[in-house]
């Protein structure tokens, strides 16, 4: 069972969480993460990232990344009082001085504060035992140019900016840091005509609740953070400078113009939040590396239709969008995406858009013409619950809601969000201007173009137009 302390004069929740290298007692309230326990760590898979030995910092690290990626899982928000937590964790490194720093703490802290909109207080205690890695990359990878780094979550945009930085950098070797995960849509391409030039590298740890602490938090801001950390490692070990940020202007932007009832800003793959990522990488690991957005300015359908006009989009159908569990989204043994949450509508929409067609077969809620989920469902014997009827909702309303910001009275807020953004970024406001209004509009194009597709008793029709 977690262990939740409540502050006398505050009803957010606070937890303590203290990594550990082995089990010992802890004092009552304590939350322990004992390392090879419940932050299982993989030697062979680490062993892959090591083109050369890894430092004790980087080391370091992967420890810090899990650690706070528990930490964030194990504590469970009261979204009916507030988003806020208030984390206090401890973490053993190998080098405890250099992260006890005062510019290095609280630059960490800062990072994870704008991630995941808590309130984060970092220990750091000394850990006695290195990792026991042996390098071991593959002997196929070609090095002799410098790589590319790129998180690959196997979504439609990881696999489309795959494809696209194949095609652009013929020569360029790319690093593709995964969940492990047994998708790979590329495989095949990858396998047989880019002759060792692409190499996917899983995270080298799990978090487990096999021993008595539940996972209960379902944000998971924090998953950000182990690829960009990855990223950096792998870039560290390469000799890489460049870690790609696949995601499309609405992935990376939408959250952020758009947020979400009561929740902190989802800003994990935004500009604000890599460039802080980018610091304090570069910083903790004596790197130069560069977090770069391809297709800031580019809708998910903009990227698609890109991919296949350029005759790269074979296979695309493979990938995976959609937000929910997959354990519970399936039919006939089958595993099906839900179709109505908003990755999925962004999804749906974005290949429209790129004039691609997807059997509706994929998707749990095929039938967007339906007047409602129940008319919709492929399983006749599926009742939509209240949780479904509110992805339902809160999809159509994050689509709609961001071609809302097309309207005149809009226009004003829009602008003030360019000069953040151009701030942020480093670029000229009236270029971030037109670049903004012209992404938000055609979101609202293809969004619109999209549930008129639908039609008039679509249960979408009131998220559209005047109607929104």
């Amino acid at each position: 069972m977690n262990a939740i302390v409540k502050h006398a004069t505050d009803l957010h929740p606070l937890a303590r969480i203290v990594g550990q290298e082995s089990p010992r007692r802890t004092p009552s309230g304590v939350i322990p993460c004992v390392i090879g326990r419940d932050l299982q760590l993989i030697p062979d898979i680490l062993g892959r990232y090591c083109f050369k030995e890894i430092s004790s910092r980087a080391e370091d690290l992967i420890i810090i990344a899990g650690v706070i990626a528990f930490a964030d899982r194990a504590v469970a928000r009261k979204m009916s009082i507030s988003w806020l937590r208030q984390l206090d964790v401890t973490i053993p490194v190998l080098e405890p001085n250099f992260w006890r720093q005062t510019h290095v703490v609280d630059a960490l802290r800062s990072l994870l504060n704008l991630l995941t909109g808590d309130a984060w207080t970092l220990h750091f205690s000394s850990k006695s035992q290195r990792l026991d890695v042996q390098a071991q990359p593959p002997l196929n990878f070609i090095t002799n140019e410098q790589p590319i780094v790129m998180p690959y979550s196997d979504g439609m945009d990881s696999f489309a900016v795959g494809r696209l930085l194949a095609s652009d950098n013929p020569g360029v070797p790319l690093l593709m840091v995964t969940a492990g995960s047994r998708l790979d849509a590329d495989k095949q391409r990858r396998e047989s005509q880019l002759d060792g030039r692409r190499l996917r590298l899983a995270v080298p740890f799990r978090i487990s609740q096999e021993h008595g602490v539940r996972l209960r938090e379902p944000s998971y801001r924090t998953r950000a953070l182990i690829y960009g950390v990855m990223g950096a490692i792998a870039a560290q070990l390469s000799g890489a400078n460049r870690i790609m940020v696949s995601e499309s202007g609405q992935g990376a932007l939408g959250p952020w113009l758009v947020p979400v009832g009561n929740e902190a800003l989802d800003i994990r793959m935004h500009p604000a939040y890599t460039s802080q990522l980018t610091q304090f990488v570069n910083s903790a690991l004596g790197i130069q590396v560069a977090y770069e957005h391809p297709r800031l300015w580019s809708t998910k359908g903009q990227t698609l239709r890109e991919l296949a006009e350029r005759n790269l989009a074979e296979d695309w159908h493979e990938t995976r969008s959609c937000a929910r569990d997959a354990r519970h989204m399936s039919y006939g043994r089958t595993r099906l995406q839900c179709g109505v949450c908003a990755a999925c509508l962004l999804r749906r929409m974005s290949i429209r858009s790129a004039g691609l067609e997807e059997s509706l077969d994929n998707y749990m809620w095929k039938n967007l013409s339906a007047s409602s989920l129940d008319d919709a469902v492929v399983d006749p014997t599926r009742v939509a619950s209240k949780a479904d009827r509110g992805h339902a909702i809160c999809g159509a309303l994050a689509m709609a809601q961001l071609s809302e910001l097309t309207k005149p009275e809009q226009s004003a807020y829009v602008d003030g969000k360019a000069q953040e953004l151009a701030y942020i970024r480093g670029e000229h406001v009236d270029f971030v201007r037109k670049q903004l209004a012209g992404l938000i509009q055609q979101h609202a194009n293809e969004w619109d173009e999209f549930v008129a597709h639908q039609g008039d008793s679509s249960y979408l029709a009131p998220f559209s137009g005047d109607m929104r």
